[in-house]
């Protein structure tokens, strides 16, 4: 009795396999119509800084269990830019990771620049689960590499309802080694100094958030001057990220 019971879980199992492994394979990155979507390795970084998401403070409410059933985003540019668009988790747990969009129009001049996908058959199906904000997105402009001076588009992420306005951003980032930060963020076309926060120790490889409240801040050309140094080299750390402020969405 004991063989045969034993035989049968043998049985299930190896039938089970194909699936299991189908399922696998599905959620690998790979084309899917219009964008390069799934589960990837984990990229090796050899950064001493790196930008991860630049996105505007605001979370759309989940109402219902689960991922949301698609997921959009939206920026502005302020001219005619080459946008290279990197979709990720802030930390990494399932790799995921959506790049290469063709958008069903050219990205233009405005905040019309719009690209929705569906959950399915990727985020929905991801172990461990994710929600909608441990995701970020990276709008980079005129370039597809990281560099000591970043140019960005912040994006709107959201499900169903975008903000009525943009009245703050969140920049993530991570270091290669433990360190020691100052974050200013200036005016461009003034020179004023908007904010000034001090971290006076960031993990190594572990994702942190500089938030930006914009209230009050005019439309406009701003910097996010990030600098210090390795608290086990002491070697300096440097990174400017130039964004565009348009704090509404039908300017």
């Amino acid at each position: 009795m004991k063989r045969i019971s034993w035989g049968l879980c043998i049985c299930l199992v190896f039938l089970g396999a194909p699936s299991l492994l189908w399922a696998q394979l599905d959620l690998q990155y790979q084309q899917r119509g219009d964008r390069h979507e799934g589960v990837k390795p984990k990229p090796v970084s050899g950064y001493d800084i790196e930008l991860i998401s630049v996105l505007a403070d605001y979370q759309d409410s989940v109402e219902t269990e689960g991922f949301p059933k698609r997921v959009t985003l939206r920026f502005y540019l302020e001219g005619q830019d080459k946008v290279n668009l990197t979709i990720r988790e802030l930390d990494y747990r399932a790799y995921y990771w959506l790049d290469k969009v063709q958008p069903a129009k050219p990205w233009e001049q405005g905040f019309q620049n719009k690209f929705t996908w569906p959950a399915d058959p990727v985020l929905r199906q991801l172990h461990p689960k994710l929600t909608l904000y441990d995701i970020g997105v990276l709008v980079r402009l005129n370039s597809e590499t990281s560099s000591t001076v970043e140019h960005v588009a912040p994006a709107v992420l959201y499900h169903t309802n975008p903000p009525d306005s943009i009245d703050g951003y969140r920049f993530t980032m991570k270091t290669g080694d433990d360190a020691r930060l100052r974050a200013t963020i200036i005016e461009q076309d003034t020179g004023q100094k908007m904010d000034v926060q001090k971290f006076r120790r960031k993990r190594a490889g572990r994702p942190f958030t500089i938030q930006w409240d914009a209230k009050t801040a005019p439309q406009g050309a701003y910097l996010l001057k990030v600098t210090g140094f390795s608290l086990s080299t002491n070697d300096s750390i440097n990174k400017e990220v130039n964004f565009y402020h348009q704090p509404s969405l039908e300017p």
